[in-house]
């Protein structure tokens, strides 16, 4: 899609008529393209939570008080992946009529409406980093931390600690073996792709541990309190069964 100057943006997205509460939500991103900065309109509401009582809301880890509208300054460091997804969006628009399983999201270009995007899911991942880039600079979220440790037999250990920052959108990792640190280079975009793979994975809470490793293993903590275990609390998702000893190959990269 060309698109000679881009001024503004809009996102519209409500998650698939499938989704349940507390679950489904609806979010309206306005973004306007500033000199030094991206001045940014940001709402998400959760629908239909009327139907449920305020013990079930909390017993699925929510609080109540998940809408948020908010306005302020987003890095410009945005504007560059957004003009890179948007010259890779075909000129034609989905007409299809949504699925039940389908989430909604629609763009506007400079006030001009657009409708709903053939290239849907990479627009949905974006607007979700969005999302974080705004949860960060609000103040509602810490950056994203991930760190995956091995621990021998011999209780010698190596990790590797990667931390996204989406408020400028900045990566930082670093190692760990014999005690010996040393800082990598790591692209957003390759970070970005770790993680896609990494969130695929059938993560089970009730297995996984508070506690940080002590014992012989391999670990993966992704920031919600919990140390996972390759092959007992991380599982391979249905339908993939080389998940585990890809990701595993992709951290020993690192060390």
């Amino acid at each position: 899609m060309k698109v000679d100057k881009l001024s503004q943006l809009e996102i519209k997205f409500e998650t698939a008529d499938i989704l349940p509460p507390p679950f489904s939500h609806q979010i309206l991103l306005t973004l306007d393209f500033k000199e030094n900065f991206i001045d940014t309109k940001f709402e998400i509401a959760y629908t239909y939570r009327d139907e449920l009582s305020d013990e079930e809301i909390l017993e699925e880890g929510f609080t109540g008080n998940e809408d948020l509208a908010w306005a302020g300054e987003l890095s410009k460091a945005w504007e560059a992946p957004i003009l890179n997804l948007l010259s890779k969006t075909p000129e034609k628009f989905n007409t299809k009529a949504l699925e039940e399983e389908q989430n909604f999201l629609e763009i506007t270009i400079n006030q001009k409406a657009k409708g709903n995007l053939i290239n849907h899911d990479a627009w949905e991942y974006l607007l979700q980093e969005l999302t974080q880039a705004v949860y960060e600079t609000y103040g509602k979220e810490a950056p994203f931390k991930l760190i995956f440790k091995k621990i021998e037999k011999d209780k010698s250990t190596s990790t590797f600690e990667l931390n996204l920052h989406y408020t400028n959108r900045t990566v930082e990792a670093t190692t760990s073996v014999a005690e010996v640190v040393d800082h990598k280079k790591i692209s957003w975009e390759e970070a970005s792709d770790l993680l896609q793979h990494i969130f695929i994975g059938d993560f089970i809470t009730d297995k996984a541990s508070k506690a940080e490793p002590k014992t012989a293993g391999k670990f993966l903590s992704i920031g919600d309190g919990f140390w996972y275990e390759f092959t007992k609390s991380l599982k391979n998702p249905n339908g993939n069964k080389a998940y585990i000893i890809n990701l595993y190959e992709r951290f020993e990269e690192y060390l």
